[in-house]
């Protein structure tokens, strides 16, 4: 287990690096302990996650001590913070602010977080093999959650760190957020290889987060398409590029010629380059395009992992079809209370991604759309249906579309002010990503249902 003790030798190396202090592993170890005096194994831990070294403490602390952590956005609102809370019946929620919460009270106070505890034990006990929750659309505040096990966890980490060729001598960045998968995978990565980790909650938009990465000698940069989109206006320092070693993109279809861009931009300067492609039901990786096949696979989302294999539900397995990935990362199954969490595993190692795919003759996968009504927005899944309901808790006459980085709002009235309040009230995804816009109707199928391919192809 990647977050167990090693020898003293290795464990006494740096490993956190929060401002001007760096802590080693051990420390990180005992402070994560320290954070969990007193709770019991198997209880369940909501953490409000920030880039700051509470959360990764929080975290690191509930896996070794067998309790199960639920990673959420430290920006959603109180309400969707307690239906969380009272859908799993979580015995302790940590947080970084005061918070009025029905049925807790205040535990505890360490590492600048506020530990709060629940009144009224539940009766349900976890299933022995579950080990984190994760929730499927961290921004809108859904109680629907992936149920990961140890092996899951394990097994996927050990995989992206062989296929990055990860090292104790790297050193990676927090550029993503620690409840999103993609960002804890990357956290997971330098606790697998005992390689250093900078925390920052500075954006690649800031130039604060780029000294960092100067003064730091970062190695390895983790990021989603709009932040490529953004770092395609920005000049690296020649500092930063003499200490980079690999840069990697997942959350997303990064657009092929602004990917042949960086691909041909990192070579020059021999740096590696790799697309990915994973899930929050994969622990979170499925596939990634080698560094060396990145030009002629331009636009591929890659091969499986070294765990794992592809198909289509087509009759050769092979052409258009849902994509279909089977390896032992694939979570137990989803969780939407407190009772789903004493359930096994229910998708024996096989995900059906949702995702319409094809499969070349050299193993390599390629994306032709989405099956299921999800987009990425910014990197950060989002359900169109949720969004939905809340503008439809406003008008009726309503209807929800997107695609990567945009979500689009169409309505009847004329509303659209409050309702594009109303829907960021209740996410915490950027609001450049979100349009509202009056029409003349919504329009419907012959079943009366919102025909939402018509509405995508006039409006979007």
């Amino acid at each position: 287990m990647f977050w167990g003790n090693r020898p003293q030798s290795v464990d006494d190396q740096a490993f956190i690096v929060d401002g001007d202090r760096t802590y080693t592993f051990n420390e990180i170890f005992d402070f994560s302990d320290l954070m969990y005096s007193g709770v019991l194994e198997g209880s369940v831990v909501v953490i409000e996650s920030d880039r700051d070294l509470g959360t990764v403490c929080a975290y690191i602390g509930a896996l070794r001590n067998n309790i199960i952590p639920l990673l959420i956005d430290s920006n959603l609102n109180s309400k969707a913070v307690s239906d969380i809370l009272n859908s799993y019946e979580a015995e302790f929620v940590i947080s970084s602010r005061a918070r009025n919460i029905s049925g807790y009270q205040i535990f505890d106070n360490r590492f600048k977080k506020k530990i709060y505890s629940r009144s009224k034990s539940s009766s349900v006990r976890v299933h022995k093999d579950l080990c984190m929750l994760m929730p499927t659309s961290g921004s809108t505040g859904e109680a629907k959650c992936v149920r990961t096990s140890r092996d899951n966890l394990i097994l996927a980490t050990e995989s992206i760190v062989r296929y990055l060729s990860i090292n104790n001598s790297r050193v990676s960045i927090s550029s993503l957020p620690l409840h999103y998968t993609y960002g804890l995978s990357v956290l997971n990565c330098a606790l697998e290889s005992r390689s250093k980790f900078v925390l920052t909650d500075k954006s690649w938009l800031e130039r604060d987060f780029w000294k960092i990465a100067e003064d730091n000698k970062i190695t390895d940069l983790s990021g989603v398409p709009f932040m490529f989109q953004t770092l395609r206006r920005i000049k690296l320092s020649d500092e930063i590029l003499e200490s980079l070693v690999c840069v990697n993109q997942a959350g997303g279809k990064l657009e092929p010629s602004l990917a042949e861009y960086f691909i041909n931009y990192f070579s020059d300067k021999g740096v590696a380059y790799f697309t990915m492609y994973g899930a929050t039901e994969a622990s979170p990786r499925m596939s990634y395009v080698p560094y060396k096949d990145a030009l002629e696979k331009l636009g591929t989302v890659g091969i499986p992992i070294d765990i794992g294999k592809f198909s289509t539900d087509s009759d050769d397995g092979v052409s258009e079809g849902e994509l279909i990935y089977e390896g032992p990362n694939v979570c137990l199954g989803y969780a939407y209370n407190r009772e789903d969490l004493s359930l096994g595993d229910e998708n024996n190692q096989i995900l059906h991604t949702g995702d319409i795919g094809i499969i070349d003759n050299d193993g390599f996968a390629t994306i032709i759309g989405r099956k299921k009504r999800f987009v990425k927005v910014f990197g950060m899944s989002v359900n169109l249906d949720a969004v939905e309901s809340i503008a439809k808790n406003i008008t009726d006459n309503s209807a929800v579309i997107g695609r990567d980085d945009k979500v689009l709002v169409l309505i009847t009235d004329s509303k659209t002010k409050l309702v594009k309040q109303k829907i960021l009230e209740n996410v915490t995804f950027s609001n450049t990503g979100l349009k509202v816009k009056k029409i003349s109707e919504i329009y419907l199928n012959s079943s009366g249902k919102p025909d939402y391919p018509r509405m995508v192809s006039e409006f979007l």
